[in-house]
Protein backbone atom coordinates (compact mmCIF):
# COMPACT_ATOMS: atom_id res chain seq x y z
CA UNK A 1 0.00 0.00 0.00
CA UNK A 2 1.52 3.16 -1.03
CA UNK A 3 1.99 5.24 2.27
CA UNK A 4 2.02 8.81 0.59
CA UNK A 5 3.75 11.77 2.49
CA UNK A 6 0.26 13.36 3.33
CA UNK A 7 -0.44 10.59 5.88
CA UNK A 8 2.97 10.56 6.90
CA UNK A 9 3.06 13.93 7.97
CA UNK A 10 -0.35 13.77 9.35
CA UNK A 11 0.91 10.96 11.69
CA UNK A 12 3.94 12.09 12.39
CA UNK A 13 3.36 13.71 15.93
CA UNK A 14 1.96 10.38 16.97
CA UNK A 15 3.71 6.85 18.42
CA UNK A 16 5.11 4.65 15.99
CA UNK A 17 2.39 1.79 17.65
CA UNK A 18 -0.07 4.07 16.89
CA UNK A 19 1.64 4.53 13.21
CA UNK A 20 2.04 0.57 12.69
CA UNK A 21 -1.26 -0.62 14.16
CA UNK A 22 -3.24 2.49 11.55
CA UNK A 23 -1.04 1.03 8.33
CA UNK A 24 -1.85 -2.45 9.18
CA UNK A 25 -5.27 -2.13 9.44
CA UNK A 26 -5.57 0.27 6.62
CA UNK A 27 -3.89 -2.14 4.13
CA UNK A 28 -5.97 -4.72 5.34
CA UNK A 29 -8.87 -2.24 4.64
CA UNK A 30 -7.89 -1.35 1.15
CA UNK A 31 -6.93 -5.51 -0.05
CA UNK A 32 -10.51 -6.34 1.75
CA UNK A 33 -11.97 -8.99 -0.94
CA UNK A 34 -15.91 -8.52 -0.68
CA UNK A 35 -18.49 -11.54 -1.23
CA UNK A 36 -21.97 -11.04 -3.09
CA UNK A 37 -24.74 -13.94 -2.84
CA UNK A 38 -26.89 -14.16 -5.97
CA UNK A 39 -30.21 -15.98 -5.46
CA UNK A 40 -33.15 -16.31 -7.72
CA UNK A 41 -34.59 -18.88 -9.90
CA UNK A 42 -32.82 -20.58 -13.36
CA UNK A 43 -33.56 -18.36 -16.35
CA UNK A 44 -33.50 -15.18 -14.17
CA UNK A 45 -30.44 -13.60 -15.77
CA UNK A 46 -28.18 -13.80 -12.57
CA UNK A 47 -24.68 -14.58 -14.87
CA UNK A 48 -25.79 -12.18 -17.67
CA UNK A 49 -26.48 -9.22 -14.84
CA UNK A 50 -23.42 -9.57 -13.22
CA UNK A 51 -21.64 -9.78 -16.63
CA UNK A 52 -23.18 -6.87 -17.74
CA UNK A 53 -21.82 -4.92 -14.85
CA UNK A 54 -18.83 -5.97 -14.28
CA UNK A 55 -15.32 -5.51 -16.14
CA UNK A 56 -14.77 -8.86 -16.43
CA UNK A 57 -17.21 -12.14 -16.54
CA UNK A 58 -17.49 -14.62 -13.92
CA UNK A 59 -14.98 -17.26 -13.29
CA UNK A 60 -16.04 -20.13 -11.62
CA UNK A 61 -13.89 -21.14 -8.95
CA UNK A 62 -15.24 -24.16 -6.94
CA UNK A 63 -19.02 -25.93 -5.08
CA UNK A 64 -19.18 -25.30 -1.81
CA UNK A 65 -20.99 -27.74 -0.20
CA UNK A 66 -23.79 -28.31 2.52
CA UNK A 67 -24.23 -31.86 3.26
CA UNK A 68 -25.38 -32.72 0.00
CA UNK A 69 -25.99 -29.39 -1.51
CA UNK A 70 -23.95 -27.11 -3.40
CA UNK A 71 -23.53 -23.31 -4.23
CA UNK A 72 -21.18 -22.68 -6.59
CA UNK A 73 -18.42 -19.81 -6.66
CA UNK A 74 -17.06 -17.54 -8.94
CA UNK A 75 -14.63 -15.05 -8.70
CA UNK A 76 -13.78 -11.81 -11.11
CA UNK A 77 -10.18 -10.54 -10.36
CA UNK A 78 -8.27 -7.11 -11.07
CA UNK A 79 -5.05 -5.96 -10.51
CA UNK A 80 -4.78 -8.85 -7.55
CA UNK A 81 -8.02 -7.98 -6.43
CA UNK A 82 -10.54 -10.33 -5.77
CA UNK A 83 -14.33 -10.34 -5.97
CA UNK A 84 -16.30 -13.49 -5.39
CA UNK A 85 -20.27 -14.37 -6.30
CA UNK A 86 -21.53 -17.48 -4.56
CA UNK A 87 -24.50 -18.41 -6.73
CA UNK A 88 -27.11 -20.32 -3.55
CA UNK A 89 -29.13 -22.75 -4.38
CA UNK A 90 -32.66 -23.21 -3.15
CA UNK A 91 -35.09 -21.16 -4.99
CA UNK A 92 -37.76 -22.78 -6.71
CA UNK A 93 -37.08 -26.55 -5.25
CA UNK A 94 -39.12 -28.44 -2.46
CA UNK A 95 -39.38 -27.23 0.67
CA UNK A 96 -38.22 -30.92 2.09
CA UNK A 97 -34.51 -29.42 1.07
CA UNK A 98 -34.94 -27.36 3.92
CA UNK A 99 -32.75 -28.92 6.24
CA UNK A 100 -29.93 -29.59 3.59
CA UNK A 101 -30.08 -26.05 2.90
CA UNK A 102 -29.80 -24.56 6.44
CA UNK A 103 -26.64 -26.13 7.27
CA UNK A 104 -25.23 -24.44 3.76
CA UNK A 105 -26.71 -21.05 4.49
CA UNK A 106 -25.83 -20.66 8.14
CA UNK A 107 -21.82 -22.06 6.43
CA UNK A 108 -22.33 -19.23 3.74
CA UNK A 109 -24.43 -16.40 5.17
CA UNK A 110 -22.04 -14.76 7.57
CA UNK A 111 -19.23 -14.34 4.86
CA UNK A 112 -21.58 -12.71 2.44
CA UNK A 113 -21.70 -8.60 2.59
CA UNK A 114 -24.76 -8.72 0.08
CA UNK A 115 -27.66 -10.95 -1.67
CA UNK A 116 -28.72 -9.91 -4.90
CA UNK A 117 -32.13 -11.32 -5.39
CA UNK A 118 -32.87 -11.58 -9.37
CA UNK A 119 -36.63 -11.63 -10.22
CA UNK A 120 -37.39 -12.03 -13.65
CA UNK A 121 -39.98 -9.22 -14.43
CA UNK A 122 -42.53 -11.38 -16.36
CA UNK A 123 -42.34 -13.95 -14.05
CA UNK A 124 -46.27 -14.04 -12.50
CA UNK A 125 -45.64 -16.17 -9.67
CA UNK A 126 -42.88 -15.70 -6.91
CA UNK A 127 -44.37 -18.08 -4.52
CA UNK A 128 -41.02 -19.80 -4.45
CA UNK A 129 -38.92 -16.98 -4.05
CA UNK A 130 -41.30 -15.70 -1.37
CA UNK A 131 -40.54 -19.19 1.15
CA UNK A 132 -36.98 -18.98 0.21
CA UNK A 133 -36.50 -15.35 1.62
CA UNK A 134 -38.63 -15.81 4.61
CA UNK A 135 -36.72 -19.12 4.96
CA UNK A 136 -33.52 -17.16 5.44
CA UNK A 137 -34.96 -13.81 7.51
CA UNK A 138 -36.71 -16.30 9.70
CA UNK A 139 -34.79 -19.37 10.63
CA UNK A 140 -31.33 -18.27 9.18
CA UNK A 141 -31.49 -14.42 10.74
CA UNK A 142 -30.32 -12.98 8.06
CA UNK A 143 -31.38 -9.19 7.96
CA UNK A 144 -33.29 -7.32 5.25
CA UNK A 145 -30.60 -4.87 4.93
CA UNK A 146 -28.69 -7.26 3.49
CA UNK A 147 -30.65 -8.15 0.43
CA UNK A 148 -31.05 -6.09 -2.76
CA UNK A 149 -34.12 -7.61 -4.82
CA UNK A 150 -33.69 -6.53 -8.89
CA UNK A 151 -36.05 -7.00 -11.49
CA UNK A 152 -34.29 -8.48 -14.41
CA UNK A 153 -35.74 -8.61 -18.16
CA UNK A 154 -37.63 -5.82 -17.94
CA UNK A 155 -37.90 -5.64 -21.62
CA UNK A 156 -39.65 -8.97 -21.95
CA UNK A 157 -42.79 -7.32 -19.69
CA UNK A 158 -45.66 -7.44 -21.93
CA UNK A 159 -46.40 -6.02 -24.69
CA UNK A 160 -43.02 -7.10 -25.06
CA UNK A 161 -43.12 -6.08 -29.02
CA UNK A 162 -43.33 -2.45 -27.54
CA UNK A 163 -40.08 -2.14 -26.44
CA UNK A 164 -38.57 0.72 -28.06
CA UNK A 165 -35.19 -0.96 -29.17
CA UNK A 166 -33.84 2.45 -30.46
CA UNK A 167 -33.60 4.22 -27.15
CA UNK A 168 -33.54 0.33 -25.17
CA UNK A 169 -36.39 1.75 -22.86
CA UNK A 170 -39.80 0.25 -22.19
CA UNK A 171 -42.69 1.66 -23.98
CA UNK A 172 -45.28 3.62 -21.69
CA UNK A 173 -47.33 0.81 -21.26
CA UNK A 174 -44.65 -1.79 -20.52
CA UNK A 175 -43.78 1.11 -17.84
CA UNK A 176 -47.20 0.88 -16.30
CA UNK A 177 -46.73 -2.74 -16.00
CA UNK A 178 -43.10 -2.52 -14.58
CA UNK A 179 -43.89 -0.42 -12.10
CA UNK A 180 -47.05 -2.71 -10.93
CA UNK A 181 -44.24 -5.37 -11.19
CA UNK A 182 -42.58 -3.39 -8.64
CA UNK A 183 -45.08 -2.68 -6.33
CA UNK A 184 -45.72 -6.30 -6.06
CA UNK A 185 -41.79 -7.05 -4.88
CA UNK A 186 -42.36 -4.64 -2.09
CA UNK A 187 -45.71 -6.26 -1.32
CA UNK A 188 -44.65 -9.68 -0.99
CA UNK A 189 -40.56 -9.09 0.52
CA UNK A 190 -41.12 -5.55 1.98
CA UNK A 191 -37.38 -4.82 1.50
CA UNK A 192 -35.49 -2.50 2.72
CA UNK A 193 -33.60 -1.26 -0.35
CA UNK A 194 -35.49 0.12 -3.53
CA UNK A 195 -36.47 -2.47 -6.11
CA UNK A 196 -34.24 -1.95 -9.16
CA UNK A 197 -36.14 -2.73 -12.31
CA UNK A 198 -33.66 -3.55 -15.22
CA UNK A 199 -32.56 -5.43 -18.50
CA UNK A 200 -28.91 -6.74 -19.15
CA UNK A 201 -29.56 -7.44 -22.39
CA UNK A 202 -30.58 -3.73 -23.14
CA UNK A 203 -28.31 -2.22 -20.56
CA UNK A 204 -31.63 -0.43 -19.26
CA UNK A 205 -30.96 0.99 -15.96
CA UNK A 206 -27.73 -0.64 -15.26
CA UNK A 207 -26.64 2.74 -14.03
CA UNK A 208 -28.99 3.08 -11.23
CA UNK A 209 -28.52 -0.34 -9.94
CA UNK A 210 -24.87 0.18 -9.82
CA UNK A 211 -25.59 3.20 -7.87
CA UNK A 212 -28.02 1.27 -5.41
CA UNK A 213 -25.37 -2.11 -5.28
CA UNK A 214 -22.59 0.86 -3.86
CA UNK A 215 -25.61 2.35 -1.37
CA UNK A 216 -26.76 -1.11 -0.24
CA UNK A 217 -23.27 -2.71 0.48
CA UNK A 218 -21.46 -2.58 4.09
CA UNK A 219 -18.64 0.27 3.93
CA UNK A 220 -15.93 -2.25 4.19
CA UNK A 221 -17.43 -3.85 0.81
CA UNK A 222 -18.11 -1.40 -1.58
CA UNK A 223 -14.69 0.32 -2.09
CA UNK A 224 -13.70 -2.55 -3.56
CA UNK A 225 -17.07 -3.68 -5.59
CA UNK A 226 -16.86 -0.06 -6.72
CA UNK A 227 -12.77 -0.83 -8.23
CA UNK A 228 -14.74 -3.72 -10.30
CA UNK A 229 -17.31 -2.05 -12.26
CA UNK A 230 -17.46 -1.53 -15.76
CA UNK A 231 -16.04 1.94 -16.43
CA UNK A 232 -19.45 3.22 -17.52
CA UNK A 233 -21.02 2.35 -14.66
CA UNK A 234 -18.28 3.83 -11.93
CA UNK A 235 -20.31 6.90 -11.60
CA UNK A 236 -19.52 10.20 -9.77
CA UNK A 237 -22.20 8.72 -7.27
CA UNK A 238 -20.34 5.65 -6.83
CA UNK A 239 -17.44 6.91 -6.44
CA UNK A 240 -18.53 9.50 -4.06
CA UNK A 241 -20.46 7.04 -1.82
CA UNK A 242 -17.42 4.51 -1.87
CA UNK A 243 -15.08 7.07 -0.77
CA UNK A 244 -17.48 8.27 2.23
CA UNK A 245 -17.92 4.42 3.13
CA UNK A 246 -13.61 4.36 3.14
CA UNK A 247 -13.66 7.48 5.27
CA UNK A 248 -16.53 6.17 7.50
CA UNK A 249 -14.16 2.98 8.27
CA UNK A 250 -10.41 4.80 8.83
CA UNK A 251 -12.46 6.80 11.25
CA UNK A 252 -13.75 3.76 12.89
CA UNK A 253 -9.93 2.51 12.52
CA UNK A 254 -8.62 5.42 14.68
CA UNK A 255 -11.32 5.14 16.77
CA UNK A 256 -11.04 1.44 17.47
CA UNK A 257 -6.92 2.11 17.94
CA UNK A 258 -7.68 5.02 20.84
CA UNK A 259 -9.84 2.42 22.55
CA UNK A 260 -7.61 -0.59 22.79
CA UNK A 261 -3.68 0.54 22.57
CA UNK A 262 -2.41 1.24 26.08
CA UNK A 263 -1.67 4.89 25.07
CA UNK A 264 -1.59 7.77 27.28
CA UNK A 265 -4.38 9.61 28.06
CA UNK A 266 -2.84 12.86 26.33
CA UNK A 267 -1.87 10.92 23.68
CA UNK A 268 -5.01 9.51 22.97
CA UNK A 269 -6.55 13.09 22.97
CA UNK A 270 -4.00 14.09 20.15
CA UNK A 271 -5.33 11.40 18.05
CA UNK A 272 -8.99 12.01 18.47
CA UNK A 273 -7.70 15.88 17.67
CA UNK A 274 -6.11 14.80 14.08
CA UNK A 275 -8.38 12.16 13.62
CA UNK A 276 -10.58 14.39 11.01
CA UNK A 277 -7.38 15.20 9.39
CA UNK A 278 -6.41 11.42 8.99
CA UNK A 279 -10.14 10.51 7.56
CA UNK A 280 -9.91 13.59 5.23
CA UNK A 281 -6.57 12.54 3.63
CA UNK A 282 -7.33 8.71 3.27
CA UNK A 283 -10.33 10.01 1.45
CA UNK A 284 -8.09 12.56 -0.88
CA UNK A 285 -6.32 9.33 -1.59
CA UNK A 286 -8.99 7.23 -2.63
CA UNK A 287 -8.79 6.87 -6.10
CA UNK A 288 -5.17 6.04 -6.05
CA UNK A 289 -6.35 3.09 -3.58
CA UNK A 290 -9.06 2.27 -5.47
Amino acid sequence: MPQDSHFKSTLSVLPHSFQTSFFNRLNHLINYSPTIGLMGKTGSGKSSLINALFQSALSPVSNVSGCTRQAQRFNMTINNHTLTFVDLPGVGESLERDREYHQLYRNLLPELDLIIWVLKADDRAWSSDEQCYRFLTEQCGYQSKRFLFVLNQADKIEPCRQWDEQCHQPSPEQAVNLELKEQAVITAFKPHHPVMTVSAAESFQLTELAEQLIQALPAQASSGVARQLNSTYRTQSVENSARNDFGQCVSDIVDTLIDTLPLPVLIKSTIGTVKNSIVSVAKSLWSLFF
